[in-house]
This record gives structure tokens, sequence and C-alpha cells, in this order.
């Protein structure tokens, strides 16, 4: 009995799907490894070579070794500091200026004016360059009196050492899954290759979004700035004790003012209820006069 052998075309197509799983298999080998933390072994590159001389298709798939731990530390650096000012608006306006000065910017800004004589306010979101987070906070200052200050630094060297590599592991993948898409030669291969492609560009630029914010966050330090009024209980001397005497002789005429202006209506019900009782009496005082 004879063995029926496979037609060249379908073994080709068998060949082809064979050398994109390995692909995909390597792929996935060095994204773990990229996982692994710094002090890892190093990986030699493997080879993914299409078995059979058919398909014409040989890869050589490079598992790119995790990158060297950077000499220095990678730091995202969140501030903040607190301010007394008279004139909150204004300080906020000043600092915003030493932030753009220094190359930042300002991610949200809220004033909050005196309203109903409560004190006025201000707060900021800034973006100074990590390397003159901490002139700056010297230098706000000179913009009212500080009354509090933090800094937390993050380490995230292993978080930026990870995404890159996994980059470059996604990148090597990506470029011979391209080749491999330029020698596909049926429906099916292409079919194939363009899907792991797009999976794979897809998680490429996932990854290179991460690293750009990683990047902006190192690179610019998040200051946080509350501002707020410069309390008049606080003001010392004949000065203050005059201001503030001043202060209370409006807010008592305020609130007589208030007073008589909600008393009004009630007077003139008042007045009119009464009218109308002593006007019933008099009647009623006539009629028994005329009467007797």
């Amino acid at each position: 009995m004879r063995t029926a052998l496979p037609r060249p075309a379908t073994l080709r197509s068998f060949l082809a799907v064979l050398c994109i799983a390995g692909v995909l298999t390597a792929a996935g080998c060095a994204t773990r490894a990229a996982e692994l933390g710094p002090g890892g072994e190093s990986r030699d590159a493997s080879a993914v070579t299409a078995p059979g001389a058919d398909s014409g298709i040989a890869l050589s798939e490079a598992a790119p070794a995790r990158s060297q731990v950077p000499s220095t530390r990678e730091d995202v650096v969140n501030a903040t500091v607190s301010l007394v000012a008279d004139d909150p608006i204004a300080a906020a306006d000043r600092a915003q200026d030493l932030a753009e000065q220094r190359g930042g910017r300002v991610d949200s800004r809220t004033d909050s004016p005196s309203v109903d004589d409560g004190p006025a306010s201000a707060s900021l979101t800034l973006r100074v360059p990590a390397a003159e987070v901490d002139a700056a906070l010297d230098e706000f200052g000179t913009i009212g009196r500080v009354t509090a200050v933090g800094v937390d630094r993050t380490d995230v060297t292993d978080q930026v050492i990870d995404v890159d590599a996994r980059i470059a592991a996604l990148d090597a993948t990506v470029t011979r899954l391209r080749d491999l898409l330029a020698t596909a030669s049926s429906t099916a291969d292409l079919l194939a290759a363009e899907t792991a492609l797009a999976d794979r560009q897809g998680e490429l630029d996932s990854l290179r979004g991460q690293q750009q914010s990683l990047r902006e966050r190192i690179d610019l330090a998040a200051v946080s700035v509350q501002i707020t009024e410069t309390d008049t209980a606080s003001r010392g001397g004949i000065g203050g004790a005059f201001a503030d005497g001043w202060d209370a002789l409006l807010r008592s005429l305020t609130a007589v003012g208030l007073f008589l202006v909600a008393a009004v209506p009630w007077v003139v019900l008042v007045a009119v209820v009464v009218g109308l009782v002593i006007g019933v009496l008099r009647l009623r005082r006539r009629r028994r006069a005329r009467r007797s």
C-alpha cells in the first residue's frame, strides 16, 4: 500500500504556520526575560528557523538582553508647599511665573477670591524640572510665608529598565514578522502574519506611550501649591488692634442693617394687624354707645 504524500502547496502552508508560531513563542520568551530583576542572568540569542527548505523562510529571533542598571537612580518627584500671603491671587501669578522661568508649566490652577468676608485662596499644580525642584521650593518663600513643605521621591529605576527591555524585545519581533510577511507564499500565511504583526504592533505602541509618560514624570517634578490669605487675627501691634476693631465695627453695622431690612416686612404686617384690631374695637365701642 502506498502512502499519499502531502501536496507541495499544503506543505509550504504548514511550514509557514510553524514558522509564525516559532516567532511568537520566541517573542514571548524574550518578553518574559525582560520582566526579570536587574540581577537576572544574561540571555543568549535563540534562533527560530522554519523547518524545510520549500518555505524559503529562515528567521533568527534574538531575545534582547535586559538593559544594564543606570548609573543613577530614576526618581519621580512629588512636592507640596503651603503658603500664606496677603493677596493669594497675586501670589499664584508669581508662583506660575517662577515655574515657567525654570522651563516648567502649569497643569492646573484654581483661584477663589474673598466672598462674604471669607478668606481668598489659590491652588496650583506646577511642573518643574526635577533637577531644579529644590531651588524652586526655596524661591516660593519670596512670594509668601511658607507654612509647610513636603518632598517625596519614588524610585522607578526598575520600572524604566523593564519598559525599555520589553520595548526592545517587541521591536525585534515586529521587525521579523514584517520580514515574514514579505515572504509569505499563500493567503493563509499572509493573514496569519498580518494578525500576529497587528497584535505585536499594538503592544509596542502601548509600551512606547507608557515609556513617554514615565519619562515625563521623571524629568518634570509635580509641585502642588496651596496659597491662603493672611489671617487678620495674626496681625499684632496697635495697627493690628485698630484694624481688628474696625473690622468688628463694620461687621456689627452690617449685621444690624441686615436685621432691619429683614424686619421691615414683619413690621408692616404687625402694623396692619394692630390697625385692624384697633378699628374693630372702636367700632364696637361706638355701637355700645348708641345702644345706651
